[in-house]
């Protein structure tokens, strides 16, 4: 500061103004004159607003010759920079005096420096310019630099923020435009339905017949406007879906139609989802926020297209759509379904693919049951629980909590349950009870009245061997559900059934089950499989054996919390050169 001060007070910088405005010599000099400039100028002694018109010509000049030296040009873009960012005068004379086809020229060379310049010198610009000023395509096949990947961190955020204006705007009530707008997606989705249906008929009829329309298209309100008042998303989210409507008709018809034929409590809600997924994406994507001084974070398939907003949100709702029916999901199922769309979406923008239709390919393949899988193998990483050690002290666990699990199920079976008789006419009125014998030797059954309590052992009347049963049948091998059809209701059935096939004489015969819940049917199969010395594979085994493994790992290393677990075992030394060091006690010390 100190020198600077001194050099400036001696006219230093004015006599590197004229070493610039001449430009007598176009090499070393002038790159010498420019750097020395820009960093007397950088100490904040003097203003920029103080430079002339003709000195900031005479550098935009060095902008746009086609032939100079290459370290001159850097220097130059970088100065024009600092004046675009300092004063908003000189900044508009830049702006008119550079054209954007000589910064996209210079972005589009191999030299990582002017690039870097020429991007920080256009994103300067966009931060004065106006929204309409603001469309810019940037194509850049370099590996790119800090500097770099923060310019066009800045590009992408400015370029996002021209949604801002109507991520804010509520909805008008009073706007003929935007009604209209509202008409043209329901028409678009029922046009054939609603305009047959609507010839002929009272306003109110038809008053009535778009208010059904609006709610089957997702809307909670029969005045869809009252949903888009919520800012943000506002208008955004009615661009997102006329957009989609427009641009993929096909998508948008098969969404809407396919949800409003399903039952009301599993269709997806196209305008509701619209609308939260639209607030998803802001938020995803900072739409709004004021850029960082730092951050680097950008996706390059931004870069690609005008409208890559609007065919993201068209690739995010078919995702949703996909998502919804994946988990199975009902109304009251929306925000969990939200969430993963979310974890799905920011997973994906995270790889920072470099094209839409990439995107488009990572973010399906990214399924309901990837995330859960991920989300389970990220939950073991933070417990340190898939470390080697841990994995072998979980395997050697394994044997000693399968035989609890294995001696619970049997105890379960002693207990008894009582089953419910189908008869052929699908009545379900009468019980029966069933019980293993203390022994585990044999099944005990009998018929039990309605409200009785159920009845011990030895009120049983009829026993089956447990060593003439010969295999275990469930679902659709069941004798008792193969002959009932393929209805919903038999659907229903198959995931309850379960039989055992034992010798009757010299026939097979079976005894039959239909489980009174899933969790039942797993115990009941698993304590059967037991029996018969067959594996117990149900999934409500995979749950209990992880849960013990779980507790039992973690009571294991209660002492050794805090404390780091090495990934391998720690080497075991060399055997010692020899063994001469054995002290004989039996020989007396002289």
């Amino acid at each position: 500061m100190t020198f600077a001060r001194e050099v400036i007070s001696r006219d230093g910088l004015q006599r590197l103004g004229t070493i610039i405005e001449d430009g007598d010599d176009l090499g070393e000099v002038l790159a010498l004159g420019l750097r020395a400039f820009m960093e007397l100028m950088e100490h904040g002694v003097v203003s920029w607003e103080t430079l002339s018109i003709p000195f900031v010509r005479k550098v935009v000049c060095y902008v746009n010759m086609n032939l100079m030296d290459a370290s001159v040009q850097p220097l130059a873009l970088r100065l024009l920079e600092s004046v675009t960012l300092s004063s908003p005068a000189l900044g508009q004379l830049v702006k008119s005096e550079v054209p954007l086809d000589r910064l996209l020229v210079h972005l589009q060379v191999m030299n990582q420096q002017l690039q870097t310049k020429a991007m920080a010198l256009l994103t300067a610009l966009l931060q004065g310019a106006s929204p309409a000023e603001r469309k810019n395509i940037i194509h850049s096949a370099a590996p790119l630099g800090d500097e770099m990947a923060h310019h066009l961190y800045v590009l992408q955020s400015l370029t996002l923020g021209l949604l801002e204006p109507r991520m804010r705007t509520p909805l008008d009530p009073y706007s003929q435009e935007q009604r209209e707008q509202l008409q043209t997606l329901r028409q678009a989705a029922f046009e054939s339905e609603g305009e047959s249906l609507g010839t002929g008929l009272s306003a109110d009829r038809r008053r009535s017949l778009c208010a059904r329309e609006f709610r089957k298209l997702g809307f909670s309100n029969s005045n869809p406007g009252q949903d888009l008042e919520r800012v943000p998303p506002g208008l955004l989210a009615l661009d997102n879906m006329l957009y989609f409507s427009r641009h993929a008709p096909s998508a948008y018809s098969r969404f809407v139609l396919e949800n409003s034929s399903r039952e009301d409590k599993h269709e997806c809600p196209f305008a509701r989802s619209s609308i939260q997924l639209t607030v998803l994406l802001c938020e995803l994507l900072r739409v709004g926020e004021p850029c960082s001084e730092t951050a680097q974070d950008f996706s390059p398939m931004f870069f690609g297209q005008d409208q890559s907003f609007h065919e993201l949100f068209c690739v995010g709702i078919q995702l949703l759509n996909k998502t919804w029916k994946e988990m199975r999901a009902t109304q009251e199922d929306f925000d969990k379904v939200m969430q993963v769309v979310r974890e799905q979406l920011a997973r994906t923008l995270a790889l920072k693919p470099t094209s839409l239709e990439l995107f488009r390919t990572k973010v399906n393949a990214l399924t309901y049951a990837e995330v859960l899988r991920l989300r389970q193998t990220e939950r073991l990483h933070q417990e340190g629980t898939l470390a080697p050690p841990i994995l072998e002290l979980r395997e050697k666990l394994k044997p000693e909590l399968m035989g609890l699990i294995r001696q619970q199920r049997l105890l379960r079976l002693c207990e008894g349950t009582l089953f419910r008789k189908i008869s052929s006419r699908r009545r379900q009125d009468k019980l029966w009870f069933c019980c293993l014998s203390p022994n585990h030797k044999v099944l005990q059954y009998g018929d039990v009245e309605e409200g009785a309590d159920p009845p011990t052992p030895e009120g049983l009347s009829e026993q089956l061997p447990v060593a003439d049963i010969r295999a275990l049948l469930t679902g659709k091998d069941c004798p008792h559900v193969r002959e009932k059809g393929s209805g919903k209701q038999n659907k229903d059935l198959y995931e309850l059934a379960f039989s055992v096939s034992y010798d009757r004489g010299e026939e097979e015969a079976h005894l039959n089950f239909i489980a009174p819940s899933k969790r039942e049917f797993h115990l009941w199969t698993d304590g059967l499989s037991a029996l018969l010395g067959s594996p117990m594979g149900s999934e409500q085994t995979r749950l209990d054996l992880e849960q013990l493994l779980t507790m039992e790992t973690k009571l294991r290393l209660l002492e050794l919390e805090n404390v780091p677990i090495p990934e391998r075992p720690p080497p075991v030394p060399p055997p010692p050169t020899n063994f001469n060091f054995c002290y004989d006690c039996s020989i007396a010390e002289p």
